[in-house]
């Protein structure tokens, strides 16, 4: 019991005073239009992170506006699971305009690229 608030006590100095730990978080800039972000991830490859991600937006989706943004450069699996094989229209000003399916508007590099050419990167990832 005491190493517990020992520990809860010890993480809220650390992240309310202005040391080395909250010095190297980013600053949240806000959405236009967005009210909550979820975000499923996991340090480890092939546990199911699309297919839970996939899942919850179609669920979500039933009761309030879904967006769903695949950021996995490797194998983007985002398209294949949510049946779109368009690529996105840009409009008059410029952005993107995500393909719709299931009421979730999904975006990916997925629908960036040819599923059969190679992406060259520059720079680190």
């Amino acid at each position: 019991m005491s190493v517990v608030r020992s520990t809860r006590t010890c993480c809220r100095r650390l992240l309310s005073s202005g040391n080395e730990m909250s010095r190297g978080l980013p600053k949240k800039f806000p959405l236009p239009g967005v009210k909550n972000i979820i975000l499923v991830a996991s340090g480890k490859g092939g546990v199911g992170k699309s297919t839970v991600a996939t899942n919850l937006a179609i669920s979500l989706s039933q009761r309030c506006s879904v967006g769903l943004l695949d950021a996995d450069v490797f194998g983007p699996s985002i398209p294949l699971m949510m049946n779109i094989k368009e690529q996105p229209e840009v409009n008059h000003q410029k952005l993107i305009i995500p393909p719709v399916n299931y009421h979730v508007k999904c975006m990916s590099m997925g629908l960036l690229v040819d599923p059969n050419s190679p992406v060259v990167w520059r720079g680190g990832i």
